[in-house]
């Protein structure tokens, strides 16, 4: 065998392995999670985190971040139900009626200021451009979680 069919080969050999690793990293079952909306709330705010059914890393670690800010810095809030955090599947027919209340397709973060029963829902979406960026990503989610606190 000459050099560049060893070269071509390796090349080969080397794009499989990175494809099979790719598509890897995004068919895992999803980690346990909540799989049900919590109670519906009046006034207050509520997070909500979707994701799909098959997960990559973007995924999880914005649900952790998300998870670890609103526990660290709003536990207060979610102890007496002013701040409400869910996890759904968006893909879970069980959640049907709050995905299409939300307008999720996909792996998502909403936040809904609810007052005296009207929702406000946003969709945060400069969290993918934070991924891997702890503090920023943590002090993004903790300023759109305070200003619908005031």
């Amino acid at each position: 065998m000459n050099l560049f069919a060893k070269a071509k080969l390796c090349s080969l050999i080397v794009i499989l392995i990175l494809s099979v690793g790719i598509l890897c990293a995004c068919s895992g079952p999803a980690p346990d999670s909540q799989s049900t909306p919590g109670p519906s709330i009046d006034n207050g705010v509520e997070v909500v985190y979707f994701h799909r059914t098959h997960r990559c890393y973007g995924c999880t670690y914005a649900e952790g971040a998300v998870r670890y800010t609103i526990e660290t810095y709003f536990a207060d809030e979610l102890a007496s139900g002013e701040l409400v955090f869910n996890v759904l599947n968006v893909q879970d027919p069980a959640n049907g009626a709050i995905v299409d209340k939300y307008g999720a397709y996909t792996s998502s973060l909403f936040m809904n200021k609810v007052v005296d029963g009207v929702d406000h829902i946003e969709q945060v979406t400069d969290i993918w451009l934070l991924l891997g960026n702890d503090q920023a990503f943590v002090d993004l989610v903790k300023t759109e979680i305070e200003k619908r606190l005031e």
